[in-house]
């Protein structure tokens, strides 16, 4: 069959395109490799700033609210609270099969257990080959993970820069609404995030590889006295790094993981999939109104993506790069100022950008230790 827009995985950016794209009146097929709902090791936090893109009934497939952050590091520890929610914390199985089921309803097809095998641009658009046979479209989203078949296609000598991450459920602990972050972890950190009946606990590494993460993760549950009562799942994270592959090419766009559109500091990937999923629905939907087919489309959505994250994902990878190398000096710093932690929930909140985040903590930082606010302080006092 010939459809507008071919979107090759249905987890959030897939999703999110097909929700925005068959609300605009347009034709999509959906390729997805698994049968929702299915297990997607994550730790499923979503930060307040993604709800606005959301409909109001995501609310029903939230688990728990966060309110504040512990960090630790061996024996020392420093928790900073909010007073709004920074964060929700979700099941990747129930979430992700909420916005294939809004696809569906909006009116796309969804082909499930029938994934991308190939695909071919041509003059007129795109042919692929997949489970279930094939089809043509004008365009082709690629949303099919980390490992994208779409994206090795369109750029065989991009290579990703992949953190590992282990991660298993347990019994939930801790208090409600709080999230711990262990910063003993190389390079990385630990986690412990609380869900409705149980807790995701893991641990990521963002700086380079690591033979063993899984000892590293066994150490983790020893130094935080936890148990899980089954084997934890490994995976890759794919983070953002400086590139000059365009993230779309003629007719086939990249979107979420397999564009690589993964904060560097915390590993947060769902808002970044859903937003690169609904923008490249809106140049889509338009490309397919022109009468010259969308020439141009490809440029805009590369530039846009470009615009909207990466000057913070550049902010976002200096700050990982100094807290993973001086996590002491960065635990006593939030413990000294917890302003700058307040600021950086803001940034959660999408009150600020990463950029603006960075130029209040140096603002902050200036005014705390430039040495003639104190003569200026005290002759404002005279």
């Amino acid at each position: 069959m010939r459809y507008d827009v071919i979107i090759a995985g249905a987890g959030p950016a897939g999703a999110a395109a097909a929700i925005a794209l068959a609300r605009a009146n347009r034709s999509v097929l959906v390729l997805e490799r698994s049968k929702h709902p299915r297990h997607k090791p994550c730790g499923g936090g979503l930060s307040a700033r993604l709800l606005p893109f959301l409909d109001p009934d995501v609310k029903e497939t939230l688990e728990e609210e966060i309110f504040k952050v512990s960090f630790f590091l061996k024996e020392k520890w420093v928790t900073i609270p909010s007073a709004a929610p920074i964060a929700y914390l979700v099941r990747r199985s129930r979430f992700d099969a909420y916005l294939v089921e809004k696809a569906r309803a909006s009116g796309a097809e969804v082909r499930e257990e029938s994934p991308l095998l190939d695909w071919s641009e041509t003059s007129g658009g795109i042919e692929v080959e997949s489970g279930s046979g094939a089809d043509c479209a004008s365009f082709l989203i690629g949303a099919d993970g980390v490992y994208s078949r779409v994206a090795r296609r369109l750029h065989p000598l991009w290579k990703k820069r992949l953190a590992y991450s282990v991660e298993a459920e347990a019994a939930r602990r801790g208090e409600k609404g709080e999230v711990l972050i262990d910063l003993s972890a190389p390079a990385g950190y630990g986690w412990i995030f609380p869900k409705e009946n149980d807790a995701a606990i893991g641990i990521a590494g963002f700086r380079g590889r690591r033979k063993d993460p899984r000892k590293i993760y066994r150490e983790f549950l020893e130094r935080r006295r936890l148990f899980t009562p089954g084997p934890p799942s490994g995976y890759s994270i794919p983070l953002y790094f400086r590139s000059s592959f365009p993230l779309a090419r003629g007719r086939v766009f990249l979107a979420g993981d397999a564009a690589a559109l993964v904060d560097p500091l915390f590993g947060e990937g769902i808002f970044y999939a859903v937003r690169s999923g609904q923008i490249a629905a809106k140049i889509l939907a338009a490309a397919t109104e022109e009468a010259a087919g969308g020439q141009g489309a490809a440029e805009s959505y590369d530039r846009e993506i470009r615009a909207a994250f990466t000057a913070d994902f550049e902010v976002a990878e200096r700050m990982a790069r100094w807290i993973y190398t001086f996590p002491g000096l960065f635990l006593e710093g939030i413990r000294r100022h917890p302003k700058a932690m307040l600021l950086y929930y803001e940034v959660l909140r999408g009150e600020r950008s990463y950029r603006e985040y960075s130029r209040a903590v140096q603002r902050e930082f200036f005014r705390r230790w430039n040495p003639f606010s104190y003569i200026f302080a005290a002759s404002n006092r005279s």
